[in-house]
């Protein structure tokens, strides 16, 4: 039997995708005791991505499973891994990531104290200090979701971990999100709100620790990157239109958007993200979501 399954799903990031898997290499030597698998998800890379993973499989002492899943877009990724793993805990870090060496070892011992199937995530540093400090979660003491709390960036998509019931309760990613899809991002965020829909406990604890080398320097990089973060939650808040539990969050940040044209604090004072990007990344996420059914039809017409 497999306790845990760790799933990174990759696109043409050979260039930092031995550093991953070292980091793998080492956190699995350090928890002997458990029986982990690791599936790497190609996503259509066209580097040399293959060669990497097949000669890192080779070496290896662990069962790694590879899995090449030609529908581009990261919920197809994360979907086909999924269907390939087996074990009793799913884990997900991306490609530009590495573990802490006690990752397992943290990671059993939350969930060894669990009653009910749980989702939790854990603290994503940055890896290297010169890049922008973006996409990255750092709080020091464990949080546990409540209906107050909004799915985005509570869990990060880098270091996402449930139970094999979890998976069986909620089902597959939706593949209209995330990276590579019509909505751009999100997809970690509605499979936590179908969680927190579902009554699924949801926490974040910061012991269980994975680096994030995501490379963006210039603040430009991270307008867009952030942009795209805002459409996919704009076409979250379409696609739950009838859940004021988590409408009423657009309707927070809108009225922040206000604030802050007269003075009140920005989105990201550090960086120099506004909250007029935000909701305008929301709106525009709202319309692709609306509007997509319609084209659907076309297409079919």
């Amino acid at each position: 039997m497999i306790d845990i399954s760790l799933i990174i799903c990759t696109l043409n990031r050979a260039s930092s995708l031995t550093a991953t898997l070292e980091s793998v290499t080492q956190a699995i030597r350090s928890a002997p005791d458990l029986a982990i698998e690791v599936v790497l998800v190609d996503n259509g890379s066209n580097d040399n991505t293959q060669e990497i993973v097949t000669g890192w499989k080779s070496r290896s002492s662990f069962p790694v499973i590879i899995v090449q899943e030609f529908q581009r877009g990261l919920s197809h990724a994360r979907n086909a891994g999924l269907r390939a793993s087996s074990g009793d805990i799913i884990a997900f870090t991306d490609d530009d990531c590495t573990l802490n060496a006690d990752y397992f070892l943290a990671l059993r011992r939350h969930y060894d104290q669990d009653t009910v199937a749980t989702m939790r995530g854990g603290r994503v540093e940055l890896g290297d200090p010169t890049d922008l400090p973006f996409s990255i979660k750092l709080e020091g003491h464990k949080i546990v979701m409540n209906d107050m709390s909004h799915p985005g960036g509570f869990i990060i998509g880098a270091n996402m971990t449930m139970k094999r019931e979890v998976v069986d309760k909620l089902g597959l990613f939706d593949v209209r999100f995330g990276a590579g899809a019509p909505f751009k991002a999100a997809e970690e965020t509605d499979y936590i709100y179908r969680a927190q829909r579902a009554r699924i406990p949801v926490e974040y604890v910061p012991d269980l620790i994975v680096q994030h080398f995501h490379g963006r320097k210039e603040k430009n990089e991270i307008v867009r990157l952030n942009e795209g973060y805002h459409i996919g939650g704009g076409a979250l808040y379409a696609k739950y239109a009838s859940q004021w539990q988590l409408l009423r969050h657009f309707y927070w940040d809108t009225r922040k958007c206000f604030q802050e044209m007269f003075g009140g604090p920005a989105y990201d004072p550090t960086i120099g993200l506004s909250y007029r990007t935000v909701v305008k990344g929301n709106i525009k996420g709202m319309w692709l979501y609306a509007t997509s059914g319609l084209r659907g039809r076309f297409k079919k017409a």
